[in-house]
C-alpha cells in the first residue's frame, strides 16, 4: 500500500540553520546566521566564526569574498557560490544601461577573495577596515546567503534599527512566510 507524501512548497521555509535535503541530497541550504565578535590580532587577521566557515560550500571552504556594502559602513562576506549568483544577476541587466555599468563597478572592482588559513583565520584589509571604521575588533553579523563585518558599536545600532523599523511597519515572521503583507 502506498502512502501519499506531503510535499513542502520550499519557497515558505526558513531554515534557520543549515540542511541537507533527504529527498535530494544535492540540494543543500547554507545560511549564515547569529552575531559574533572577535578581536583583530597584531597580524591584521581575524577569525570567521566556525559557525559561519560550516556554511562555506565545500568545494570552497577556504574562501571567502568581501566586499564593501553599498548600503552601510560595513564590509559584506560571501561564498564564491553566492558571488556568482550576483554576477548572473547583474549579467541580466541591459549591458548597455547606466545600471550594469553601475553595478559592475561598483561590486567587481571592490571584490575582495580572501583565503582562510587553517585556523580560520583572514587578512582584512586596512582599506576596508577604514571604510567600516574598524579597529581592533570586528562583530560578524549573520545575514542568511551573506554576512556583514562591521565595528561592534554600529553592530548593535545596525540590528536594533532594523528591528525598530520591523516593528513600526508591522513586519512579521509568520506574514513573511505566509507570503502576505497583510
Amino acid at each position: 500500500m502506498r502512502t501519499k507524501q506531503k510535499h513542502i512548497n520550499i519557497s515558505t521555509v526558513i531554515p534557520l540553520t543549515p540542511i541537507i535535503s533527504h529527498d535530494n541530497p544535492v540540494f543543500t541550504m547554507e545560511l549564515f546566521v547569529s552575531t559574533f565578535v572577535n578581536k583583530i590580532d597584531r597580524k591584521g587577521r581575524v577569525s570567521l566564526p566556525s559557525i559561519f566557515r560550516s556554511a562555506l560550500p565545500k568545494d570552497f571552504k577556504n574562501e571567502i569574498i568581501l566586499l564593501k556594502s553599498l548600503k552601510h559602513k560595513t564590509i559584506e562576506g560571501f561564498s564564491v557560490i553566492r558571488a556568482k549568483e550576483i554576477a548572473a544577476r547583474i549579467n541580466n541587466l541591459d549591458f548597455f544601461s547606466d545600471e550594469h555599468d553601475d553595478f559592475t563597478t561598483s561590486i567587481f572592482s571592490e571584490m575582495l577573495p580572501t583565503n582562510l588559513d587553517k585556523e580560520g583565520r583572514f587578512l582584512l584589509p586596512e582599506k576596508q577596515k577604514d571604510f567600516a571604521d574598524i579597529k581592533d575588533e570586528v562583530a560578524f553579523i549573520g545575514q542568511g546567503y551573506f554576512f556583514q563585518i562591521v565595528n561592534p558599536k554600529v553592530a548593535i545600532e545596525i540590528q536594533n534599527r532594523s528591528r525598530t523599523r520591523l516593528n513600526l511597519n508591522k513586519k512579521t515572521l509568520g506574514k513573511i512566510l505566509r507570503g502576505s503583507d497583510e
